[in-house]
């Protein structure tokens, strides 16, 4: 029998929260597709976002898809390592990689559990950017169009990533393509973007919702899966974070319209 499929959105660090939510799904009756951003935003030096990805990474029935955070932390990886291919790299501000990771609430506890972690390092550096499931449901981090540019295929779009996570500076590389927000909000582009992967819709994480399950727009068409799921992400004062269910929740069934191709 097919189980159903739990997506979990963006984590990002708040490991304990994580386990939680994963309670009631037993992963020998579900599949899991996590959707990325483990790392930052987590418990400052707990290393939440890497023990996040551990249980990713060995949970059975799972799937995971590479996040802009994610990305990010390879490349600090690789600055730690020694690598100079983004030492004058400067933001408009003049924010160094460094000095921006950490404003991003990034965290040391994090880079030294994966820079100690080979198996952990290896697995984030083979993690798609796209995941087709056998209902045409694409998921991905973003809620942006770019990965159409990297390849006419999910096959050919994960192939080029994984060819970049292999070399020096194609984290970065690969990060670029993972910042856009809002691609979908116009329903024609979201066409487009369906149609050039043959998908029958799209769920993804990346952009934040305030509602208590995850927001489905365009007819069931994407389906956002931000919650804002961790207790320690920056936000408004007094601003509670989401709700478990707004980020980690059952896959629904494609609508009726989309099925009959309305």
């Amino acid at each position: 029998m097919t189980r159903p499929t739990l997506i979990v959105g963006d984590v990002q660090g708040d490991v304990d929260r994580l386990r939680d939510a994963l309670t009631n799904f037993a992963e020998d009756e579900f599949d899991t597709v996590f959707l990325g951003d483990f790392f930052q935003g987590g418990e400052p030096g707990a290393g939440g976002g890497a023990a996040a990805a551990q249980l990713a990474m060995r949970r059975r029935n799972a799937q995971s898809v590479l996040g802009n955070h994610d990305l990010f932390l390879l490349v600090m990886l690789e600055r730690s390592r020694g690598g100079d291919q983004l030492g004058a790299w400067r933001t408009r501000d003049g924010l160094s990689i460094e000095d921006l990771w950490l404003s991003r609430r990034g965290d040391w506890a994090d880079l030294e559990a994966v820079a100690s972690d080979a198996a952990l390092e290896a697995w984030l550096r083979g993690l798609p950017f796209l995941v087709s499931l056998e209902d045409g449901t694409l998921a991905q981090h973003t809620d942006d169009d770019r990965y159409a540019e990297i390849g006419d295929s999910v096959e050919a779009v994960n192939a080029a990533v994984h060819d970049w996570l292999a070399t020096r500076g194609g984290a970065f590389q690969s990060l670029r393509y993972t910042i856009g927000r809002h691609g979908f909000d116009d329903p024609e582009r979201l066409q487009r973007y369906l149609m050039h992967f043959g998908a029958s819709r799209v769920v993804h994480g990346h952009t934040p919702h305030w509602d208590d399950v995850p927001i489905s727009f365009h007819g069931g068409r994407a389906v956002g899966y931000d919650g804002r799921f961790s207790r320690f992400w920056g936000r408004a004062e007094g601003e509670e974070p989401g709700p478990i269910g707004a980020t980690v929740a059952l896959l629904p069934p494609l609508p009726d319209a989309i099925r009959s191709g309305g």
